[in-house]
Order: structure tokens, then sequence, then C-alpha cells
């Protein structure tokens, strides 16, 4: 029997273990698997020698360290690249369960640490601001509706741009109450309500579009102008390109970016200061732990300090001088009374 070499690890590792046993998601499944396509040809360039040369004595913690320290240099955060060695470390699992030989190579590998990264300030919308975004698409034409619906949908239900995409007509619920149906991550789907000018324009789009016929169910609810499922760049795009215009409007009023994300967290903190119970809020946005959302209630909580500080330094004392109680005769004797 021949060695299993890399070659054969890796290629198990996709085929089976990835879209069978472990039953991942489209996009962790295309994030795992562009990893091994940048991996691939370090190795073959590092190691001079084609990847089915490769053996698993090769695939050591130093070549892996030296593999993403290439990614930094190339320009890659300290995010992306800690997300490569998230999907190395599910290879190393892989392997150590299956060649019990190479568990040292494989724990040393899992042993690199990922790199420490700031995390930046949660950024989202005031109302004001978001009323803003969503009267910047011109709906009297069929690609301005579609901007405005596209916008509407991620800040009415929250959902990620991932899932936005990913939503077909049979998806939508136009019935009372209002509903669409969102494939979410590792698989977990939910239905998430939407708001009656929502539906509104939802009825409207599925006319315009002749959605209404059974024969489209299947298709994604939204297309690119080549008539393709869109991506989530393309979606970055159109929300971005109103918020620049609008930015240059009103450069003190309104982000110079925005990304979709910041729709959800802007749905997340409108339902916060609505009074909604935290719970509903994660089962909205689909988060799998309650810690996940609490984060939004530790926000809205230092900004209501800050209110309140803002609030208490505009109060003035009062000019009134204070009473000097120890020289205050007749206020002595009437204490003393009391004392006898």
């Amino acid at each position: 029997m021949k060695d299993k070499n890399l070659q054969y690890y890796i290629s198990r590792f996709l085929t089976t273990y990835l879209g069978g046993e472990r039953g991942l998601s489209e996009n962790t499944f295309i994030s795992y698997n562009h990893t091994f396509q940048l991996l691939i040809p370090f190795f073959h360039d590092s190691l001079k020698k084609p990847i089915n040369k490769v053996t698993m004595d090769e695939f050591t913690s130093d070549n892996i360290k030296a593999f993403l320290s290439s990614l930094e240099e190339k320009g890659c955060s300290a995010s992306t690249r800690n997300q490569r060695l998230a999907a190395i470390k599910s290879f190393c699992r892989y392997v150590q369960a299956d060649s019990p030989q190479d568990l040292y190579n494989m724990q040393q590998i899992l042993a690199i640490p990922s790199k420490k990264q700031e995390k930046p300030a949660m950024q989202y919308l005031t109302a004001g601001q978001l009323e803003m975004l969503l009267a910047r698409p011109d709906s009297s034409n069929k690609y301005g509706f579609k901007d405005l619906l596209i916008l509407t949908i991620l800040s009415d239900t929250g959902v990620r741009v991932s899932e936005l995409v990913g939503i077909r007509v049979s998806d939508v619920r136009l019935g009372t109450p209002a509903q669409i149906l969102v494939h979410g991550k590792g698989n977990k789907n939910r239905y998430v309500p939407v708001s009656s000018n929502t539906a509104k324009l939802l009825s409207l789009y599925f006319n315009n579009e002749g959605l209404r016929n059974p024969a489209q169910a299947g298709r994604f609810l939204f297309l690119n102008r080549s008539g393709n499922q869109f991506t989530r760049a393309g979606i970055t795009y159109i929300l971005q390109k109103y918020t620049s215009e609008i930015h240059e409007e009103c450069p003190m009023d309104f982000p110079a970016k925005l990304t979709p994300h910041c729709l959800r967290h802007t749905k997340a903190m409108l339902m916060l200061q609505a009074g909604q119970n935290l719970i509903y809020i994660r089962d909205q946005l689909g988060h799998e732990h309650i810690k996940t959302t609490e984060v939004y209630a530790r926000i809205d909580s230092r900004q209501r300090q800050d209110a309140l500080k803002a609030a208490s330094e505009q109060i003035k004392s009062p000019d009134t001088a204070p009473i000097e109680y120890r020289n205050n005769p007749s206020l002595l004797d009437w204490l003393n009374k009391y004392c006898e």
C-alpha cells in the first residue's frame, strides 16, 4: 500500500470529511478550500516538489508558520491569517484521528497560537441615518427599486449578507405574518419576520419580476445584472455606493464606509433600544449563544451612562452659599434642646 501523502489527506479532507461528515456550510467550505488553494502552491515553491511528492513528515509547524508569515507579507490581516490557521488546524485534527503516527507533527501545528487583533468599535446607524440611507435609491427604476429592497431587508431583518444572497423565491411568505426562511450558518434555518412596509415592497417586487409564477419558486430572490446570484461583494458594492453619495453631501452626519454587517448591528441596536428582550434579538439574528447577543446590551449600557454623565454635567449647582453650621447660634440652640 502506498504511503498516505499530503495530497491524499487534503483530497480526503476536502471531499469526504468536510463535505460529508462535518456537514459544514457552503461559506465555511469555500473558506477552507481557499486556504488549501494557497497552501498547496506554497509547499510546491518552498519544497521544490509537486504536492503528490510531499510527505506528511514535511507538513510541520515550521512550514505552516512560514506559510502564515507569507500571508502577512502579502498584506493579509490578522483576522484572515487566523481564519487560514483555523482551517489548517481542522485538517490536523482530521489527520491525527486517521494517522496516529503523525500525531506529534499535528499537535505542534495545533499549538500555533492565533494572532491577537484589536476589535474595532462596532459600527451601526442611528434611526435617522438609516432613514437617510433608505431614501437614497431611486425606486422609480427597476435597479434602484431592487437596491432599495435589498437594503430594506438587510436593515429590517438583520440577516447576514451570506444569508441574503441565499434567499430563494420559495423562502418568502407574503401572507400574515410575512416571513422569510433564512438559511443560516451551520445549515441552521430560521424564519425571520418582516415589517408591513417590507412586505409591501416584496409584493411589488414579486409583481414586477413575475415571481408569483410557480416556475420561479426555485430561483434566487435577487439576481445581479448578469442574471446570476448576487455575491457578497456585489451587495457590499451597492451599500457602499449609496454610503459614499450620502457622505459626500453630509460628511459630518454619515460615515464614509459601511458594510452589510453594519446594518445587522443597526437592527440589533434599534431592537434593544425599543425594549426588545435579548432572547428575541438572539433568535432574530440567529445567534447560537446568548453571549454573542449580549454585546449589544453592553454597548447600549455604555451609551446610557455617557448620556447620563453628559446630562449631569449640564446641571449647574445653585449659587447660594452653604450653611455654616458651626457659626450658626440659632441652629446650635435648636439642636441643643434635643440633647437636654
